[in-house]
């Protein structure tokens, strides 16, 4: 039973990273799109909450709780590039 216990986590961690790679990957390529700020925070947001899950589930809380608290600080960073970006030159 604690084999398929692990199979199963190892399936979990598998199909979060490959949810987080494609993310990722269709942010970079969206380059075009109108408003892409709001989807990149968008699309970090989700992220975030997948992983807090994905981390809970595999019992690494510690891990969840930095994630947690350091995902907004980065969603905050993307934001503030943005805005800063837009000034006048």
């Amino acid at each position: 039973m604690e084999q398929f216990v692990d199979i199963i986590k190892d399936a979990l961690v598998v199909i979060a990273s490959f949810g987080i790679i494609v993310a990722s990957y269709r942010l970079w390529v969206e380059k075009d799109r109108k408003n892409m700020i709001y989807a990149r925070i968008h699309i970090l947001g989700v992220i975030d909450c997948a992983c807090f899950l994905i981390f809970l589930a595999l019992g690494e809380t510690l891990l969840a709780f930095v994630y947690l608290i350091l995902a907004p600080f980065l969603a905050h960073a993307i934001a503030h590039a943005a805005y800063n970006d837009k000034l006048p030159e």
